[in-house]
Order: structure tokens, then sequence, then C-alpha cells
């Protein structure tokens, strides 16, 4: 192969590639900025927060936003709603050992309602549910 035919053929696997790129980045800002009604309840309305989802950060956001806030607002209720998303997730990591011994214990009590082979059965169905959050084998 030939130098020029080198270059021309970097230059439009190059030229294929930065396209790509900016048409998945021009295709992500339209996907942000589309009300999508799918994943509501047949009552629930877009942009508001089901019943059992009492923090919608997004909604919220957006209703913020249809306030014609300045740049300035805009920036502060991103840092704010950054500190509460952080406060919210240190909540709930400090209430994971709490939780945690919750599913042991009730684990523990159906074990000792079960026969030694339902038990064993048991304890590999845990040891196959094991996720980040579970040690290996499921129970502790």
């Amino acid at each position: 192969m030939s130098w020029a035919a080198r270059r021309t053929a970097v230059i439009l696997l190059l030229t294929v590639f930065l396209a790509g790129g900016a048409a998945g980045w021009l295709l992500e800002d339209v996907v942000e900025e589309i009300h999508w009604p799918g994943g509501h309840g047949e009552d629930s309305k877009p942009d508001r927060p089901d019943e059992d989802e009492p923090f919608d950060d997004d909604a919220e956001e957006d209703f913020l936003e249809s306030l014609g806030l300045s740049r300035a607002q805009l920036d502060s209720v991103d840092d704010l709603l950054e500190h509460r998303e952080d406060r919210l997730e240190d909540y709930w990591d400090s209430r994971l050992p709490d939780l945690q011994a919750l599913v042991d214990s009730s684990r523990e009590e159906i074990r000792a309602v079960l026969t030694s082979e339902q038990r064993a059965a048991y304890d590999r169905w845990l040891g196959s549910q094991s996720g980040p959050n579970q040690p290996p084998g499921g129970v502790r």
C-alpha cells in the first residue's frame, strides 16, 4: 500500500471517528432535553416523582430551570443539588450496616425453619446472589 493510500485511509478513519463522536455528543444533548413519557405510570405526569420516589432531582432541576434563573443561580442550584445528593449518599451508607443486619437476621431465621438439605440449597442460592454489597457465600 502506498503512502498516499495509507494517509487517505488514516484521514478517512479519523474523520469517521470524529463525526461519530460529534453525533453522539449532539444526540446526548438532544435526548436530555426530551421529556420521555415512558417509565411513568398511566396516571402519573412526566417530571413528577412517582409516589414511591420522593426525591426526583431531575424534575426539580427542570422546574427550577423553567423559572428563568440566571447563570449564577443555576450554578448555585446545581451545587446545592450535588451537596444534597452527597448528603443522601452519606446517610444511606451509614444505614447500610443496619439494613444488612436486618437481612442477615431474617436469613438466619429462615434457615432455622429449613431442613438441612433445604438449608444447603438456600445457602448455595444465597452464594449465587452475591453482589457488590454482599460477601461471597451470601451468609455472614
